[in-house]
């Protein structure tokens, strides 16, 4: 050993100081530290890996400050630079490790040499090595000590996949607890307890850097609070800005892992800014990229590897921090506006066309708002259960949608969502985000004047009220639907109203609204040629009225709907209420409303004169 190193071997102490006010990691931290997880007949390997700002420095250095006592031998520490835009040479880490571990002479200038020579220096030695921010596996492996008695904790933005007996460790957005518990401890004495930290931690993403950044701010600012700090983080031009302290930037370490990707890399990462929402699935980034998908999944892969993008379950669907949402944004404005809002508008028309047919598969009968946009390619049929699981992995993010195109963009979209959205949400009970979207739409269907719109969203928002047991709400909103459905000429929206508004009246135990509404509802169904009566097919020819064969007056005869007209011509049959009611399915008691409106639109008091009116040939009684 003395002659390798040039004298006797030191014990190298490398390692940075630990951070003080480090919180939270607890699992991670166990398994660093956990005796019973070191393998017993070689080195152990963790790669901890995650984006910039997680926490895997900070991590990795306490892990290492907490086991060092049982690697009394070398405390070994590099920075790689993996991400510094020129990574350090390998020979120049084993050049200064050797040095630390004693080595004075001249050193070789092959790095297999120097490779050789680090290995003997560790061998027996009860060996810590963290090497921090590594580029790849080929940096890594060199610098690994081999002894049985060692352990090695590399981090790194990369997958650092190809490490043969790494355990991985994966680092994201920290738990809401731990990210309160961190801001607190940073804020020592600054911090009561009595704040509201959620609006914040929110804003920073729950990254450990940003929350870093943020109470060094207050710190900073003895007379800021932290409603301040939020009202100055909710502008999404400039968060990334703000959230700066000192030399270190939230932006900065964003621009690093962009400017390490491959231009084509960087246009998909770019792209994602214009998909709404948390996560998002490969279709999406493909059409926003207009790449095919097999080259999107490719591109969203090596952007998980590099921990730009996460993927998450089930798999085809990745989710996109909030910052780097922001970040990808910012990059997206020094592309061409055409462009990037044809990739918009072309994600857009794909998102509604396979809304509206998961939406048919999963309701077929329900009534909708009719469909003008062109069709789009709407890629794998759906069948009920995929249409819901479609449904169910999108809600959030058509939710976001909505959001979006009510603040920029067409405000058509704000309702035509809900309104295909209603059938799914009334089955999973989704009656919050209902509400809100619902919500959403009625008010961009009044900015724009549309009464149609409005119809729809008021019977949304009534079937959303009547779902949570809000009867006298949800009859508002289906007169307001009644009266919208009229004003605009949308007939199956009107007779959508009165079905529902038959529905309050039987909660509310009213029956003769109950039979006015139904009847309402089945002579407009009737009118759209929708719901023909089986009384009209199962009659006789022998017993045909002269009404049937246009011997009655058309002025008065016209004055009765077409469910007025069936029980008129049944009443001539000599049938009774009961079996009127059975020919027409209803109830006997619609049977007598239809008879009381016959009666007072003909000005008649009885069933022989009905009789009468129908079969007198001038029709004057």
């Amino acid at each position: 050993m003395r002659g390798a190193l040039g004298r006797a071997p030191t014990r190298a102490r490398l390692l940075p100081p630990d951070i003080t006010d480090f919180t939270g990691r607890a699992a991670e931290l166990a398994a660093l530290t956990d005796p019973a997880a070191l393998p017993p007949h070689a080195a152990a390997l963790f790669a901890v890996t995650g984006a910039g700002g997680t926490g895997k420095t900070a991590l990795a250095v306490r892990a290492a400050r907490l086991v060092g006592p049982t690697f009394p031998d070398a405390h070994l520490y590099a920075d790689l630079g993996g991400y510094t835009g020129a990574p350090v040479p390998v020979p120049d880490v084993l050049r200064r490790f050797l040095r630390a571990l004693g080595a004075d002479g001249p050193l070789p200038p092959d790095p297999d040499e120097l490779v050789g020579m680090f290995r003997t220096a560790l061998a027996g030695q009860r060996a810590l090595v963290v090497l921090d921010d590594a580029a790849d596996e080929a940096q890594v492996r060199p610098l690994l000590p081999t002894g049985p008695d060692a352990l090695a904790i590399v981090t790194s933005r990369n997958w650092l996949g190809g490490l043969a007996g790494a355990v991985p460790l994966r680092l994201g957005p920290l738990p809401e607890a731990e990210a309160e518990a961190m801001l607190a401890r940073m804020l020592g004495p600054r911090w009561t307890g009595q704040e509201d930290a959620g609006d914040l931690l929110a804003l920073c993403g729950h990254l450990p850097l940003a929350v870093r950044i943020a109470a060094a701010r207050l710190l900073s600012r003895p007379q800021m609070t932290v409603e301040d700090l939020c009202d100055q983080l909710r502008d999404e031009g400039r968060r990334l800005k703000r959230l700066t302290a000192g030399d270190i930037t939230v932006h900065g370490v964003l621009t690093s892992s962009y400017e390490a990707l491959e231009p084509g890399d960087q246009t998909v990462f770019r792209r994602l800014a214009l998909l709404p929402g948390f996560d998002f699935c490969t279709e999406a980034a493909a059409l926003t990229a207009g790449i095919v998908r097999e080259e999107a999944q490719e591109a969203l892969d090596r952007l998980a590897d590099r921990s730009v993008v996460r993927a998450e379950s089930p798999p085809g669907r990745y989710s996109l921090h909030s910052l780097a949402r922001l970040f990808a944004a910012d990059r997206l404005a020094d592309e061409d506006s055409e462009t990037v809002r044809a990739a918009g508008d072309r994600h857009v028309r794909w998102v509604l066309a396979r809304l509206h047919a998961a939406a048919e598969v999963v309701n077929p009968c329900l009534v909708r708002l009719p469909r003008e946009e062109p069709a789009a390619e709407l890629g794998t049929p759906f069948d009920r259960e995929s249409a819901l699981a479609w449904l169910d992995a999108e809600r959030h993010n058509l939710l976001a949608l909505v959001r979006r195109h009510r603040r920029t963009g067409d405000p058509a979209v704000c309702w035509t969502v809900p309104d295909a959205l209603r059938g799914y949400f009334f089955a999973r009970r989704h009656l919050r985000e209902w509400g809100r979207m619902a919500g959403i739409g009625l008010a961009a269907a009044r900015y724009a004047g549309d009464l149609r719109a409005q119809a729809a969203m008021h019977l949304s928002l009534g079937m959303a009220e009547c779902a949570a047991e809000r009867v006298y709400e949800a009859e508002d909103h289906f007169h307001r639907t009644v009266e919208f459905g009229l004003a605009s000429g949308w007939r199956e929206g009107e007779a959508a109203g009165y079905r529902n508004l038959a529905d309050v009246a039987m909660i509310h135990g009213d029956n003769a609204s109950w039979e006015k509404y139904l009847s309402l509802w089945a002579d407009l169904k009737e009118t759209l040629g929708r719901c023909p009566l089986p009384a009209e097919d199962d009659r006789d020819d022998d017993t045909a009225s002269a009404a049937d064969r246009g011997t009655a007056p058309s002025a008065d005869w016209a004055s009765l709907s077409h469910r007025e007209q069936t029980v008129a011509r049944l009443v001539v049959q000599g049938l009774t209420n009961q079996q009127i009611a059975k020919r027409i399915r209803c109830s006997p008691e619609t049977v007598k409303f239809h008879l009381r409106n016959i009666f007072r639109k003909l000005d008649i008091g009885s069933r022989v004169e009905i009789a009468r009116f129908v079969l007198s040939p001038g029709g004057s009684m």
